[in-house]
Protein backbone atom coordinates (compact mmCIF):
# COMPACT_ATOMS: atom_id res chain seq x y z
CA UNK A 1 0.00 0.00 0.00
CA UNK A 2 2.17 2.69 -1.27
CA UNK A 3 -0.89 5.21 -1.40
CA UNK A 4 -2.92 4.94 1.72
CA UNK A 5 -6.71 5.74 1.61
CA UNK A 6 -7.98 6.46 4.67
CA UNK A 7 -12.27 6.30 5.55
CA UNK A 8 -12.51 7.99 9.23
CA UNK A 9 -16.06 7.06 10.38
CA UNK A 10 -17.53 9.36 13.21
CA UNK A 11 -14.59 11.83 12.07
CA UNK A 12 -16.38 15.01 13.49
CA UNK A 13 -16.49 13.68 16.68
CA UNK A 14 -13.42 14.50 19.44
CA UNK A 15 -11.77 11.66 18.72
CA UNK A 16 -12.34 10.95 15.16
CA UNK A 17 -11.04 14.93 14.57
CA UNK A 18 -7.84 14.18 15.96
CA UNK A 19 -7.51 10.97 13.97
CA UNK A 20 -8.09 12.93 10.68
CA UNK A 21 -5.52 15.90 11.30
CA UNK A 22 -2.88 13.48 12.63
CA UNK A 23 -3.20 11.12 9.35
CA UNK A 24 -3.29 14.07 7.33
CA UNK A 25 -0.45 15.61 8.54
CA UNK A 26 1.37 12.52 8.17
CA UNK A 27 0.15 12.59 3.98
CA UNK A 28 -2.14 9.86 4.30
CA UNK A 29 -5.76 10.57 2.13
CA UNK A 30 -7.97 10.62 4.69
CA UNK A 31 -12.24 11.15 4.11
CA UNK A 32 -13.82 12.00 7.36
CA UNK A 33 -17.37 10.43 7.14
CA UNK A 34 -20.07 11.21 10.02
CA UNK A 35 -24.16 11.47 10.69
CA UNK A 36 -23.79 15.25 11.29
CA UNK A 37 -21.94 16.50 7.78
CA UNK A 38 -25.10 18.02 6.11
CA UNK A 39 -23.16 19.44 3.63
CA UNK A 40 -20.80 17.11 1.34
CA UNK A 41 -17.17 18.31 0.54
CA UNK A 42 -14.29 16.71 -1.30
CA UNK A 43 -13.16 15.67 2.01
CA UNK A 44 -16.27 14.92 4.23
CA UNK A 45 -19.22 12.89 3.66
CA UNK A 46 -22.40 12.06 5.65
CA UNK A 47 -23.17 8.45 6.51
CA UNK A 48 -25.77 7.20 9.09
CA UNK A 49 -23.87 3.62 10.34
CA UNK A 50 -27.56 2.23 11.74
CA UNK A 51 -28.31 2.22 8.14
CA UNK A 52 -27.31 0.13 5.45
CA UNK A 53 -27.94 1.80 2.29
CA UNK A 54 -26.26 4.54 3.60
CA UNK A 55 -23.58 2.84 4.79
CA UNK A 56 -22.58 1.58 0.85
CA UNK A 57 -23.24 5.19 -0.28
CA UNK A 58 -20.71 6.34 1.37
CA UNK A 59 -18.33 3.86 0.55
CA UNK A 60 -19.15 4.10 -3.35
CA UNK A 61 -18.50 7.84 -3.05
CA UNK A 62 -15.08 7.88 -1.17
CA UNK A 63 -13.30 5.45 -3.20
CA UNK A 64 -14.76 7.44 -6.20
CA UNK A 65 -13.22 9.98 -4.65
CA UNK A 66 -9.58 9.30 -3.97
CA UNK A 67 -9.87 5.19 -5.37
CA UNK A 68 -9.49 2.13 -3.54
CA UNK A 69 -9.49 1.91 0.15
CA UNK A 70 -6.77 1.02 2.45
CA UNK A 71 -7.62 1.22 5.78
CA UNK A 72 -11.28 1.98 7.52
CA UNK A 73 -10.69 3.40 11.33
CA UNK A 74 -14.22 3.24 13.05
CA UNK A 75 -14.49 5.81 15.60
CA UNK A 76 -18.40 6.72 15.57
CA UNK A 77 -19.56 5.53 19.06
CA UNK A 78 -22.89 6.15 21.53
CA UNK A 79 -22.69 5.74 25.20
CA UNK A 80 -25.04 6.08 27.91
CA UNK A 81 -23.65 5.11 31.24
CA UNK A 82 -26.96 3.99 33.44
CA UNK A 83 -27.37 1.06 36.15
CA UNK A 84 -28.95 -1.64 34.24
CA UNK A 85 -32.89 -1.26 35.97
CA UNK A 86 -32.89 2.50 34.53
CA UNK A 87 -31.45 1.71 31.33
CA UNK A 88 -33.99 1.86 28.26
CA UNK A 89 -34.65 0.05 25.80
CA UNK A 90 -34.18 2.55 23.39
CA UNK A 91 -30.70 3.70 24.68
CA UNK A 92 -30.10 -0.23 24.77
CA UNK A 93 -30.92 -0.17 21.10
CA UNK A 94 -29.34 2.66 20.05
CA UNK A 95 -26.21 2.09 21.49
CA UNK A 96 -25.72 -1.70 20.07
CA UNK A 97 -26.95 0.00 16.74
CA UNK A 98 -24.01 2.45 16.31
CA UNK A 99 -21.06 1.01 18.41
CA UNK A 100 -22.18 -2.93 17.57
CA UNK A 101 -24.47 -2.74 13.99
CA UNK A 102 -22.74 0.34 12.67
CA UNK A 103 -18.90 -1.08 12.70
CA UNK A 104 -20.22 -4.24 11.11
CA UNK A 105 -21.93 -2.34 8.39
CA UNK A 106 -18.58 -0.69 7.69
CA UNK A 107 -16.55 -3.23 8.29
CA UNK A 108 -18.39 -5.98 6.15
CA UNK A 109 -18.41 -3.33 3.12
CA UNK A 110 -14.50 -2.77 3.59
CA UNK A 111 -13.79 -6.65 3.70
CA UNK A 112 -15.78 -6.98 0.30
CA UNK A 113 -13.83 -3.96 -1.39
CA UNK A 114 -10.16 -4.93 0.48
CA UNK A 115 -10.42 -8.80 -0.60
CA UNK A 116 -9.89 -8.55 -4.41
CA UNK A 117 -7.06 -5.83 -3.99
CA UNK A 118 -4.48 -7.15 -1.72
CA UNK A 119 -5.96 -6.56 1.49
CA UNK A 120 -6.10 -3.27 4.17
CA UNK A 121 -6.43 -2.65 7.71
CA UNK A 122 -9.42 -2.00 9.74
CA UNK A 123 -9.21 -0.40 13.13
CA UNK A 124 -11.72 -0.52 15.85
CA UNK A 125 -12.26 1.99 18.82
CA UNK A 126 -12.66 -0.76 21.68
CA UNK A 127 -13.15 0.46 25.67
CA UNK A 128 -11.72 -0.87 28.68
CA UNK A 129 -15.06 -2.22 29.27
CA UNK A 130 -15.19 -4.79 26.55
CA UNK A 131 -12.59 -7.16 28.69
CA UNK A 132 -13.01 -5.45 32.35
CA UNK A 133 -16.91 -5.60 34.31
CA UNK A 134 -17.85 -1.93 35.34
CA UNK A 135 -21.10 -0.56 36.60
CA UNK A 136 -23.19 1.94 34.73
CA UNK A 137 -21.62 0.46 31.23
CA UNK A 138 -24.45 -2.24 30.28
CA UNK A 139 -25.65 -1.17 27.07
CA UNK A 140 -22.30 0.17 26.40
CA UNK A 141 -19.85 -2.88 27.11
CA UNK A 142 -22.61 -5.06 25.29
CA UNK A 143 -21.86 -3.39 22.37
CA UNK A 144 -18.41 -3.19 22.73
CA UNK A 145 -17.44 -6.61 23.91
CA UNK A 146 -19.88 -7.46 20.21
CA UNK A 147 -16.86 -5.34 18.59
CA UNK A 148 -14.29 -7.20 20.53
CA UNK A 149 -15.87 -10.44 18.92
CA UNK A 150 -16.20 -8.75 15.96
CA UNK A 151 -12.60 -7.79 15.45
CA UNK A 152 -11.51 -11.16 16.35
CA UNK A 153 -13.66 -12.99 13.47
CA UNK A 154 -12.62 -10.47 10.87
CA UNK A 155 -8.92 -11.15 11.43
CA UNK A 156 -9.70 -14.62 10.97
CA UNK A 157 -11.93 -14.39 8.20
CA UNK A 158 -9.58 -12.05 6.49
CA UNK A 159 -6.10 -13.08 7.03
CA UNK A 160 -6.40 -15.38 3.59
CA UNK A 161 -6.77 -12.09 1.66
CA UNK A 162 -4.82 -9.86 3.76
CA UNK A 163 -6.62 -8.05 5.95
CA UNK A 164 -5.59 -7.10 9.36
CA UNK A 165 -8.08 -5.72 11.92
CA UNK A 166 -7.52 -4.01 15.24
CA UNK A 167 -9.46 -3.58 18.40
CA UNK A 168 -7.92 -0.30 20.21
CA UNK A 169 -9.45 -0.63 23.73
CA UNK A 170 -9.28 2.84 25.03
CA UNK A 171 -9.74 4.04 28.46
CA UNK A 172 -10.75 7.46 29.55
CA UNK A 173 -9.56 9.97 26.84
CA UNK A 174 -10.41 13.44 27.51
CA UNK A 175 -13.55 14.53 24.96
CA UNK A 176 -16.82 17.11 25.62
CA UNK A 177 -18.15 14.09 27.31
CA UNK A 178 -15.72 14.96 30.73
CA UNK A 179 -15.76 18.40 30.29
CA UNK A 180 -19.27 18.82 32.39
CA UNK A 181 -17.80 16.40 34.99
CA UNK A 182 -15.50 18.44 36.64
CA UNK A 183 -14.58 15.93 39.21
CA UNK A 184 -12.34 14.37 37.06
CA UNK A 185 -9.28 15.91 36.08
CA UNK A 186 -7.76 16.09 32.30
CA UNK A 187 -4.46 14.96 33.57
CA UNK A 188 -6.04 11.52 34.76
CA UNK A 189 -6.48 11.04 30.90
CA UNK A 190 -5.36 10.23 27.66
CA UNK A 191 -5.43 13.11 24.96
CA UNK A 192 -6.90 12.64 21.52
CA UNK A 193 -4.07 12.94 20.30
CA UNK A 194 -2.24 10.18 22.21
CA UNK A 195 -5.24 8.11 20.64
CA UNK A 196 -4.64 9.51 16.82
CA UNK A 197 -0.64 8.67 17.33
CA UNK A 198 -1.51 5.29 18.27
CA UNK A 199 -4.09 4.74 15.48
CA UNK A 200 -1.37 6.51 13.21
CA UNK A 201 1.51 4.19 14.16
CA UNK A 202 -0.99 0.83 13.26
CA UNK A 203 -2.27 2.22 10.09
CA UNK A 204 0.87 2.70 7.99
CA UNK A 205 2.42 -0.67 8.79
CA UNK A 206 3.21 -3.22 6.33
CA UNK A 207 0.13 -5.87 6.09
CA UNK A 208 2.94 -8.27 6.79
CA UNK A 209 2.44 -6.94 10.18
CA UNK A 210 -0.90 -8.26 12.22
CA UNK A 211 -2.07 -6.21 15.25
CA UNK A 212 -4.73 -8.02 17.04
CA UNK A 213 -5.20 -5.80 20.14
CA UNK A 214 -3.96 -2.57 21.56
CA UNK A 215 -4.87 -1.12 24.96
CA UNK A 216 -4.45 2.52 25.61
CA UNK A 217 -4.61 3.69 29.06
CA UNK A 218 -3.61 6.84 31.02
CA UNK A 219 -1.05 6.01 33.81
CA UNK A 220 -3.96 5.37 36.26
CA UNK A 221 -5.39 2.96 34.65
CA UNK A 222 -10.04 2.96 35.59
CA UNK A 223 -11.05 5.89 36.91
Amino acid sequence: MSTRNVIVVGGTGDIGRAVVHKLRAEGLRVLSAAQDVTEETPDALHVDVTREDSVTSMFDKAEARSGPLSVLINCSGFGVFTPIHETSLEDWNRSLAVNLTGTFLCAREAVRRMKSRGGGRIIHIGSVSDHLTLPMNGAYAASKHGVRGLTGVLNQEGQAFGIRATLLSLGAVYTAFWKTRPEFSPADMLSVEDVAQCIWEIAIKPLNVRVDEVRLVPPRGVL
